[in-house]
């Protein structure tokens, strides 16, 4: 008895299922990105005033706040962290103290140890680095990526106290370019509404 070709075995059952998955696979995108939408414009963003932590900030939804110990080789410290999960992004403020640094070198010496130490892991890849000092505050912008998502993470030194302003998002390769615009205008509200009681910490 002959066998009879299997329902995915014809080239056109298998074309006619390639073009569902496409459709399907479209839909899928447009609709996150209508949901995407939807979040970022249901709530109005709040101002966080930290008045301990000599800043403010805008953020999407009334954020958690954790103490993380920080031990290093040479100052143990305690970082204040401030952050908001949403259906699309993660929102992060954080700030410790440390001694006071005014040589360039040992600022920049900080700053690559701190991205040596993400990298260190094995767990995150180095998207682009750059420096962001602005007038008299010291700064550094990292992006990195692990995959999923991808992460920026400002840093700045502000009279003895470190701060890192930090935006994490999916991974948007292939995604539609309205997608990447909505990201990108999250992460720069977030970013241009960071203020320290010194002066704007923004670039």
């Amino acid at each position: 008895m002959m066998k009879q070709p299997s329902q995915w075995s014809t080239s056109a059952t298998r074309l006619r299922i390639l073009k569902c998955a496409a459709i399907v696979l479209c839909y899928l995108l447009s609709t996150s990105l209508v949901v995407a939408q939807k979040v970022g414009r249901d709530k109005a963003w709040q101002e966080l005033v930290s008045t301990e932590g000599r800043f403010r900030v805008l953020m999407p939804d009334t954020p958690e706040d954790r103490f993380v110990p920080v031990i290093g080789q040479i100052v143990n410290t305690e970082m204040h962290a401030y952050f908001v999960r949403t259906a699309v992004a993660t929102y992060v403020v954080a700030y410790a103290d440390f001694p006071i640094v005014k040589d360039p070198r040992l600022l920049k010496k900080a700053f690559d140890n701190g991205r040596d130490r993400l990298l260190a892991s094995g767990k995150f890849r180095l998207v682009s680095e750059r420096d962001i000092t602005s007038g008299n505050i010291p700064g550094r912008e990292i992006v990195y990526d692990d995959g999923a998502h991808v992460g920026t993470d400002r840093i700045y030194f502000v009279n003895g106290r470190a701060y890192q302003v930090i935006f994490l998002r999916p991974q948007l390769g292939g995604m539609p370019d309205e997608m990447m615009k909505f990201y990108d205008g999250l992460s720069s509200k977030f970013f241009d509404s960071f203020k320290t009681d010194d002066t704007s910490a923004r670039r």
